[in-house]
């Protein structure tokens, strides 16, 4: 239990600056006996606090009506600020439902599609179809609902430069911190798309949809309206998503894409909730790869360190020769990039 109450601590400096009602919580919950208890339902392979936040934020907004819901920025234009009740309305509306809670405790895990980290795969996979021939193939590793496969399908806009989809319903905003990255007016062309996952969320499941967003901390409102956007555009043409492990399944993933296809491998973050070894192993595979096919890996940092900003490496072959650079700096959600090629 120790761990647990650990993992909430640790979550106090990240939400502080974001989200004040999840840094309360965390910061109660960490020397509460009975909340670590029913924390203790969720597998120790998953991230304890978010899974257990996100399942109360998906209970409460099915109800909608509990005095909880006064300090969601999610269920009400006016949201209270966390002062000395808020703690213990929180720690009743768990203890009152562990039975609805526990089966989402167990099942459920951390799945966030940040929908505006596409912000960033869009110059990335510019700059790699830049340079082949031909449409993409696109693989995504742990892509959750695939929102972010569909990068193609929504407008952007960096510091008032628009381009993208014009007739996209949603307009992505990021900050171009430095650099000069590839903003093609026109998306990249894509050839075929493909997510793979341990498990897969269907956008058109409304449980996996709802899962989602109670994802999302309340107070990231933007981000809501975001992801809300991007279930509407995906629900009409869903990514194809393929429920398998990351090392095993990955060859027969690439062995159904023709040999003459580019393939653009890419994942943003979520290699860091996976073990070095898989890491070094997914590495390895995928260079072994690039020697039969023309293939680049658009790659996310291993580990996170404060949270500040994250790297997105490409790793291709040159000349015989594996070769890895820095692309992009960007903000964890995508808010801003920094062009590095």
């Amino acid at each position: 239990m120790t761990d647990r109450a650990e993992q909430f601590r640790d979550l106090v400096p990240w939400a502080e600056g974001t989200d004040p009602l999840y840094a309360h919580l965390c910061r109660h919950a960490a020397d509460d006996p009975e909340i670590l208890a029913l924390a203790e339902s969720i597998p120790g392979d998953r991230q304890v606090p978010h899974v257990l936040l996100a399942a109360v934020q998906y209970l409460l907004e099915r109800e909608g009506t509990h005095r909880l819901a006064d300090y969601y920025a999610t269920l009400t234009d006016d949201p209270r600020a966390p002062d000395e009740n808020c703690y213990p309305v929180f720690r009743e509306f768990c203890l009152d439902r562990t039975d609805a809670l526990r089966p989402l405790l167990t099942s459920r895990r951390t799945q966030t599609n940040s929908v505006r980290r596409s912000a960033v795969l869009y110059p990335a996979i510019a700059h790699v179809a830049a340079r082949v021939a031909g449409p993409l193939a696109l693989v995504e590793l742990g892509p959750s609902a695939g929102l972010n496969l569909l990068f193609d399908r929504y407008r952007y806009d960096y510091d008032g430069r628009t381009v993208g989809a014009a007739d996209s319903p949603i307009t992505i905003e990021s900050e171009i911190r430095g650099g000069d990255p590839p903003l093609p007016a026109d998306p990249p062309a894509v050839r075929s798309r493909v997510g793979l996952d341990v498990h897969p969320l269907d956008v058109t499941d409304p449980a996996d949809a709802d899962w989602l967003r109670s994802l999302v901390w309340p107070a990231h409102t933007d981000r809501r309206e975001l992801l809300d956007g991007a279930l509407a555009v995906a629900s009409e043409d869903p990514p194809r998503l393929v429920a398998g492990d990351l090392l095993s399944d990955l060859p027969a993933v690439l062995d159904g894409i023709p040999e003459d296809v580019p393939v653009c491998v890419f994942n943003t973050l979520v290699l860091y909730q996976v073990p070095d070894d898989v890491c070094e192993r997914l590495a390895t595979l995928l260079r072994d790869r690039m020697a039969d096919r023309p293939l680049h890996w658009l790659t996310g940092a291993n580990k996170l360190s404060g949270g500040e900003s994250v790297e997105l490496d490409w790793m291709r072959r040159e000349d015989g020769e594996v070769r890895r650079d820095t692309l992009a700096d960007f903000e964890p959600h995508g808010r801003w990039l920094e062009w590095r090629a």
